[in-house]
């Protein structure tokens, strides 16, 4: 046996020293010991129980989408393509169609957002003059179809019972509104606005 074989030898019984095992096994068990006491009940411990307890998040979360209003409840989109085309999932559908009111060109007759191929980046919300899009607190997505529960419409982007839960999210003109939009369902202050 020449010198190298009986190095390789020497490094696998080393290996398979027992006392090596046995003490990376207790330090294992120690680690473990000393988190399971640092979770005890009463602490403070960072796990909510979820869904009775949320999370409260910024005012600049990007959650799911929502269109606002006018005052007389009409959809606020022009229809002027601005956040299908800012948009780098291409996830927006917009079509246009004319209005009676001198007042407004156009009007969106229909426009969808897939949420399955969407990456929350708020660059529509950013590109819409009109303020017409906004983003919610809301992040639960768990759907049982995503082909059919995520294609969301105008009905559903307009009806949105769970601002109320959640709370209005990214709105970059919040604090000076372009125009004076309004959110379909009204929201109460809570504390959690406070939070940046």
């Amino acid at each position: 046996m020449d010198k190298k074989d009986s190095q390789v030898v020497d490094v696998s019984a080393q290996a398979m020293n027992i006392g090596t095992g046995v003490t990376g096994m207790a330090a294992g068990f120690a680690v473990t010991l000393k988190n399971m006491v640092r979770s005890v009940p009463g602490r403070n411990t960072v796990t909510i129980q979820y869904p009775e307890q949320r999370k409260p998040y910024s005012r600049r979360f990007r959650g799911v989408h929502a269109l606002t209003l006018r005052p007389n409840g009409q959809l606020k989109c022009t229809a002027c393509f601005l956040c299908a085309t800012a948009c780098p999932a291409e996830c927006i559908t917009i079509e246009a169609s004319s209005v009676t009111d001198d007042a407004i060109e156009k009007v969106a007759s229909r426009y969808e957002i897939d949420l399955s191929r969407c990456i929350f980046c708020g660059f529509c919300v950013d590109a819409c003059p009109e303020e017409a899009i906004v983003m919610t607190r809301e992040y639960d997505l768990a759907t049982h179809n995503r082909v059919d529960e995520l294609q969301y419409d105008i009905s559903a982007l307009t009806r949105r019972e769970e601002i109320q839960a959640y709370g209005a999210g990214y709105r970059p003109h919040m604090q000076y509104p372009l125009v004076e939009s309004y959110l379909p369902t009204e929201i109460s202050a809570k504390p959690q606005d406070d939070i940046d």
